[in-house]
């Protein structure tokens, strides 16, 4: 056999590697991620048994430091998973160097972030004039747990293992929640039983990650590695940027709790809270995708290869858009239910006019994170082959147009929450348009293409089948329920009568032997 053709089923075998990696771990993650939105069922406990205030309370709290932890991790849940797999694709020096490093600095980043939110927790009380001080304070502990956490998870994910992070942050961390919601649920408890319930889970994951991180590597070569030449300017170099993006990602994550913890009451900002944890299902597919894609990336820009790196971005795409149509489409039909049962009595004790807009807050936000679920992969794309500093420009971008349509509309028109939706939806729509062109300009990577059309034509075909049917149902659940089962009906038959992809017949056929397998993953 020649070089060409040695050289091209190389390329045909990496490329069936990486799509039955991504298939696997992305299937693998995504169930995770489904069952990591029980989160949700946390919130409905602070809300069922300490009602709407103390939810909105919580999740100023948690949204402030969340944001600020962002800082603890310093990039690392990336930058871990680049220079890992550097190290040994090159033969530089053993992962667990990086790994030191990795701790080394996040261990400062995180003591820097849980003394400065600790000692300034009443400023940021006084601020927002919403008694968080104390939770602000327990929460703050978090921090060095999760930096921690994410050094070692980026470890694992450098290998393309992604079932310890669904054990983690989909099984273990939900479920802390849970029993600690329900227990302070039933002992009366307050906020503070609710931040330190919080606290609890962050210890408890990070316990996970080491023994997870001990399988896989050595802490004796860790430890090993302590007296050793480590890279930590050539990490800290690269995790700064990424950091800052990072950073600028979680204050636009939280921006509109933030800003709305300002404006509006508490029993507002947990109805917001609950809509858009609704919503976010739609950024369960992409963040699925993303460990595992982050280590393509790296591994084909540090070979050039960016026509390959077009066709897993492509297929991966359209990947996404399969999984997701029918979670917008649910999303909108049944959205409302979800959230009065979530609400629970709370929901059912405000006027008419608050819960219409909890409604239109969901359904605009289903329509916003819809786009940045699509356009999502962009963001590790552009980190992992090395262009940083451009996704931290993009979250300038997103957190000043944000800001600007969040004062206007929350404020001077007086939207409340329905200003803070509409906002996010508008400046998603102008730094993911960004984001794109970016991706095209320098790797001519485009995630547009005749096949991407297939999934779209089978969701509209399927909609209008399923609005003819509704008018001749009756009830609300009933006919939420039946829509549902008609549309992924629909949606199936004629997504496979317009011809699957060979990608995504594999993704397929990996979806039905790991369900068959499920009990050895």
């Amino acid at each position: 056999m020649s070089s060409t053709s040695d050289g091209i089923e190389d390329g045909d075998l990496l490329q069936k590697r990486d799509y039955r990696d991504l298939a696997r771990g992305g299937l693998i993650t995504f169930t995770g991620k489904i069952g990591r939105a029980s989160r949700g069922a946390f919130l409905w406990i602070i809300t069922f048994f300490m009602g709407l205030d103390v939810q909105g309370y919580y999740s100023l709290a948690w949204g402030i430091v969340s944001t600020l932890n962002r800082i603890a991790q310093f990039g690392m849940e990336r930058s871990i998973v680049r220079f890992a797999v550097r190290a040994r694709e090159n033969a530089l020096y053993p992962v667990e160097r990086v790994v030191v490093t990795g701790v080394s600095i996040v261990s400062v980043s995180a003591t820097l972030v849980s003394v400065g939110v600790f000692f300034s927790s009443e400023l940021i009380a006084e601020f927002y004039n919403k008694p968080i001080a104390e939770a602000l304070r327990i929460l703050s502990f978090t921090a060095p747990f999760l930096a921690i956490c994410w050094v070692f998870l980026g470890a694992i994910r450098s290998l393309r293992i992604v079932v310890y992070d669904v054990y983690i942050h989909s099984v273990a961390g939900p479920l802390l929640l849970l029993i600690g919601g329900v227990c302070i649920g039933l002992g009366g408890g307050g906020l503070r039983a609710v931040s330190y319930v919080q606290v609890a889970m962050a210890v408890g994951i990070f316990g996970l990650s080491a023994f997870f991180f001990s399988r896989l590597f050595s802490f004796y070569e860790c430890w090993r590695q302590l007296g050793k030449h480590k890279p930590s300017k050539d990490l800290t170099y690269f995790s700064l940027p990424v950091a800052g993006g990072n950073l600028l990602h979680g204050i636009l994550t939280q921006l509109d709790v933030l800003m709305l913890g300002f404006f509006v009451s508490a029993e507002m900002v947990g109805i917001y809270a609950l809509a858009r944890r609704i919503a976010s299902l739609m950024l369960k597919a992409s963040q699925a995708f993303d460990p595992i894609f982050s280590s393509i990336v790296s591994e084909l820009t540090v070979k050039k290869q960016y026509a390959e790196l077009n066709d897993r971005f492509r297929v991966l795409f359209r990947w996404i858009l399969i999984i997701n149509l029918p979670i917008f489409f649910a999303l909108l039909t049944i959205g409302d239910v979800i959230l009065a049962f979530i609400g629970g009595g709370a929901m059912n004790a405000l006027p008419i006019y608050q819960i219409e807009r909890g409604v239109t807050v969901l359904l605009t936000l289903c329509v916003c994170m819809m786009i940045q679920g699509l356009f999502a992969l962009t963001d590790p794309l552009l980190t992992m082959a090395g262009k940083p500093f451009l996704n931290f420009f993009n979250n300038i971008f997103w957190l000043f147009s944000n800001f600007v349509l969040n004062v206007i509309l929350i404020e001077y028109f007086a939207l409340g929450i329905v200003g803070a939706a509409f906002g996010a939806l508008s400046s998603a729509i102008l730094v993911n348009g960004l984001r794109a062109f970016q991706v095209y300009y320098i790797f001519t990577v485009s995630p547009l293409g005749l096949e991407q059309i297939k999934p779209v034509f089978a969701a509209i075909l399927a909609g209008l089948i399923t609005l003819s049917i509704r008018q001749f149902l009756i009830g609300d659940v009933i006919t939420a329920l039946v829509s549902l089962l008609v549309f992924f009906i629909s949606y199936l038959f004629f997504l496979n009568a317009m011809g699957l992809e060979s990608e995504d017949k594999q993704l397929l056929q990996r979806f039905f032997r790991w369900v068959r397998e499920w009990r050895r993953v």
